[in-house]
């Protein structure tokens, strides 16, 4: 297998999932909404397409010749319930046009929260649904379960000069870089083990949100960073004005309350052991 389309390619994971692929030695195509955009932060090796999932016809021809598929979708603020959105409607599309092409295997970056969820959010149970649809397609699969990753500190916790949290998270989660999940993707797409398997992605050491945040900002030295924390009262409150917000106040208990325990010594054993620590990522980005 050599040739990939990636469809979710600009995203915080999507970026060193697609840099790992490349140094794989795959041709990679990724399907974006905005090619000069996309040209600026993705490797030059890439091929791209203009598209859209709303869009059958540019789905059928960003997966033109492909072998691998990979998929890096998700339900976010903006998004309704009962109306279009990547993980309904979105895989809806993806599958029904994969099933008419060369496609021989689909990986699909899902969430161990989601995996774990019991409760009617619709976003979270979309996630959910989106599985169910894959292995439903009659398409090889892989399904990944990640548990936090690192890049998470470089966006949506990062808040000027502040790493922050949110609510009371106690529980310990195994932190892993997109970069030592990339080259799990890309050997998964390099061995016929892999096929019609579920595999948990997992760090190498479990921390709290805190103790993870205190390492990072430890390490970090381009700039001087704090650790703060944001009461989920204070999340919904602020909610009532700012709309992503709600998001965030559904989500963060979810996250918070989810006990983790570890699970991948089998994606370690077939697919590779993490080698980035806290301490190294955020090194890397000084």
């Amino acid at each position: 297998m050599k040739k990939i389309t990636v469809i979710g390619a600009t995203g915080s994971i999507g970026i060193p999932v697609i840099k790992e692929l490349v140094k794989a030695g795959f041709e990679v195509t990724a399907m974006v909404r905005d090619i000069n955009k996309a040209k600026q932060i993705l490797p030059n090796e890439i091929k791209f397409v203009k598209g859209d999932l709303k869009d059958k016809a540019s789905i059928r021809e960003a997966l033109k010749n492909a072998e691998g598929l990979y998929i890096n979708i998700s339900t976010g603020p903006a998004d309704k319930e009962n109306e279009f959105s990547p993980e309904t409607t979105g895989i809806d599309n993806i599958l029904e046009v994969a099933k008419t092409t060369s496609v021989k295997q689909v990986i699909y970056l899902a969430s161990v929260l989601a995996r774990n969820y019991t409760g009617d959010w619709w976003v979270m149970k979309a996630k959910k649904e989106c599985v169910v649809k894959i292995k439903k397609s009659g398409l090889p699969y892989t399904i990944f379960y990640p548990s936090n990753f690192m890049e998470n500190f470089t966006g949506g916790m990062k808040q000027g000069k502040k790493i922050m949290t949110m609510g009371k998270p106690i529980h310990k989660m195994w932190w892993i870089a997109g970069e030592d999940y990339g080259r799990q993707v890309a050997n998964a797409f390099n061995t016929e083990k892999s096929l019609n398997k579920d595999y948990v992605v997992q760090g190498s050491e479990p921390f709290t949100m805190q103790e993870a945040a205190n390492i990072y900002v430890k390490n970090y030295t381009k700039e001087n960073l704090t650790v703060g924390s944001l009461p989920l009262g204070m999340v919904k409150f602020m909610s009532i004005f700012m709309s992503p917000l709600k998001f965030m106040a559904k989500f963060i208990p979810i996250m918070n309350n989810n006990i983790e325990t570890f699970e991948a010594q089998n994606t370690w054993n077939e697919l590779g052991k993490p080698q980035i620590t806290i301490e190294k990522f955020a090194r890397k980005y000084n």
